[in-house]
């Protein structure tokens, strides 16, 4: 159960840095394609107000809305009710992931030893129920 809900949180993590990445690379784009024909300044501003109502849509499009959600279970798992936070506050999973994500990657940067050491036994666990 601790196995399904960490390899949730990876994914989660993995799936929101992507998105970051590629709007992120976007954004460096659309700044390139504009900085050219309207100096850097008015490209700036633009890639900001693009930035800005593409939140303002995000934001809009995941707002709760009352009686579309079941009530929860008695007998959730932890995974399912992680998932159903997920889908109820997309943007605080996406912090949270982001954040999970800076904190891996702040241990690995401070003793990559841990990270080597979770590797190995996450093969080995995976290895031993293979037989």
């Amino acid at each position: 159960m601790i196995e399904k809900a960490l390899l949730a949180v990876i994914g989660l993590a993995a799936i929101w840095a992507l998105t970051l990445l590629c709007v992120c690379a976007a954004g460096f784009a659309l700044f390139a394609g504009l900085a050219g024909p309207l100096g850097p300044a008015w490209a700036a501003a633009l890639v900001a107000l693009v930035a800005g109502l593409l939140l303002a849509i995000v934001v809009l499009a995941s707002r709760n809305k009352p009686g579309t959600h079941a009530p929860p279970a008695e007998e959730e798992s932890l995974s399912a009710r992680a998932f159903d936070l997920a889908r109820r506050y997309p943007v605080a999973a996406g912090a949270a992931s982001i954040l999970a994500l800076v904190a891996t990657g702040t241990v690995v940067v401070k003793n990559p030893k841990v990270i080597a050491t979770a590797i190995s036994a996450f093969l080995a666990g995976r290895s031993a129920g293979h037989r």
